[in-house]
This record gives C-alpha cells, structure tokens and sequence, in this order.
C-alpha cells in the first residue's frame, strides 16, 4: 500500500487530499484505500502498481509515488464518505442530529460535494497518466503498446481530430474502442493508417477513426465516463422534454457514426485522387428526361 509506510497513513492521506483528518484513524479507511488501489494498478497495469508501491517504501520517484497518491486518496475519501453519511450501529443505520451546532446537508450538497471529489480524482489520474509515459515498467505494459498501434497516440490527437474535451485518463479508456474503430477505417480504406505518407489523408483517417471511436465509446461505456462536453449537452437535451437522457446519447452516437463515415467518405476520394483514380459520388439526384424522374 502507497500509504502508512511509517504509520502516518492520516496525515499521508490529508497531504493529498486536503479531505481528510490528519488526526483520524487510517485503520478505518485502510480496507478502501487498499481496494481503490487495486482497481487503479488494474487500469495502468498491476507491475506497474507495483513499481510504484515500491518506489514509495523505498522513498524514490516521489513525483510519480506523490501522483498516484492523490489519485488513489481522492477515491478513497470519496467512499469513505458515503459509507459514513450514515452511522451504522448494533441495532441498525441511523443519523445524527445536532440541531444545535451541526446540520445535515441537503443532498445536493452531498451530490455537489461527491461531485467535486470524483474530479479532483480524473485530474489527479490525468496527472499520473502523463507521469506514466516516462516510465520504463509502464511502456512494458499491453496498454502502452495498444497505444503506439494506434493512429490516434494520445489525448491531444484525439481532441484536434474530434474536438472533444479529450483528458488523458478519457484516452486511456478509449484505447480499446479506437481499436476497434482504426479496424474499420483500415478495411475501408484499404491499407493500414501507418502506411499513410499523404498527411492530408492521414489526417481524414484519424478523424474517422476518433470520431467512430468516440461513438462506440458512448454506446458501450458508464455514462459517468463520458467526455463532459458531450454528456452535459445530452443532459440538456433531454431534461425538461419528453425525451430521456438515454434517447439524446443515443442521438449523440449516431451522430458521431455520421461524421466518422463523412470522413470515410473523403477518404476514399482522396485515395482515389493520389492513385490517380476517379470514383463518382452521387451529390444531386440523377435526372431522368425522358421518364421524368428522379433516382435518389
């Protein structure tokens, strides 16, 4: 455990967080903080965990042990604090009440409040992401070589070919579904994307790639994941109108299908156009003048 290396687990986990009390008992949250630690070494890779682990009791890297501190403590507190807005004793749950000095929050306090604490952990896992990209146990890793396969390398690709709001931990996550999407794209095109040397058609297979990813990414992944931009805009479509929130990301993802085969679509000519080919799109319908009608 990244944390109590020298049984001042409380105030390690107050130095990292500013949430918690530095005079607690970290018995209490250790079994969380153990477990969010997991989880995290199964996202970035268990040796790499581990590496980390070790740097910390060895007292090295503190840069990289200091990142997935942060990122490990926000989580933690984040849970420990739902569990503890009910008292859980012998003879059931309960909630105190001081209505002397302490209130209760309203729940869109705690909502608010929750909500904040689950963003400083994304930045925090941003943070460690970017840390990890320099490290020699992390680019040994399946999900480092995933990423150099890809044509979309990283975060910043992906926003300038879709113009998400794309953090490192959202393309962390996205790995697998831009996989998938540049297996499409490359079967329609013909070729593989790292064969590309025309830097405008590498720039239209990108594009068709981030944005069929983005689309599998919405259909397939926890809401709660969703780039932020794209989530508050299908929130507010649906709210306030017939429509559920559920309708409105599925409009959203078949609209991101639509620009990613627009690109396809350019693509393919701008294939053609290098192979000194000519493919005929049908942009207006075909005039029949003697049948006066139209194909469409």
């Amino acid at each position: 455990m990244i944390f109590n290396k020298d049984g001042h687990g409380a105030e390690e986990l107050r130095q990292a967080t500013s949430s918690y009390y530095a005079n607690a008992d970290f018995d209490k949250i250790s079994g969380i903080v153990e477990t969010v630690q997991g989880e995290i070494g199964l996202q970035i890779g268990l040796p790499v965990m581990d590496s980390i682990d070790t740097a910390y009791q060895n007292g090295t890297d503190a840069e990289l042990v200091s990142a997935a501190q942060r990122c490990v403590g926000y989580m933690s507190v984040l849970r420990y604090s739902r569990l503890n807005d009910i008292s859980h004793e012998t003879d059931g749950r309960k909630v105190k009440m001081d209505s002397d000095n302490e209130r209760r929050p309203f729940e869109w306090q705690l909502e608010r409040d929750d909500q904040m604490h689950l963003q400083e952990y994304y930045n925090a896992f941003d943070r460690l992401v970017l840390l990890l990209q320099n490290n020699e146990t992390f680019k040994e890793g399946e999900l480092y070589k995933r990423q150099q396969q890809l044509c979309i390398t990283n975060a910043g690709v992906l926003e300038w070919v879709t113009g998400i709001e794309a953090t490192p931990y959202l393309y962390m996550r996205m790995v697998p579904f831009l996989h998938m999407a540049q297996m499409k794209v490359e079967e329609r095109l013909g070729s593989a994307i790292a064969d590309i040397t025309d830097e405008a058609l590498k720039f239209l297979a990108q594009a068709a790639t981030g944005n069929r990813g983005v689309a599998l990414f919405v259909q397939r992944t926890e809401m709660r994941l969703l780039p932020s931009g794209a989530f508050r805009e299908a929130v507010k479509s649906g709210a306030g109108s017939k429509r559920s929130t559920t309708e409105a990301l599925h409009d959203y993802y078949q609209h991101m299908l639509q620009v990613s085969e627009n690109y396809v679509k350019d693509m393919q000519c701008r294939r053609d156009a290098i192979a000194g080919e000519h493919t005929e799109h049908l942009v207006v319908p075909d005039n029949s003048k003697d049948n006066k009608y139209f194909i469409v």
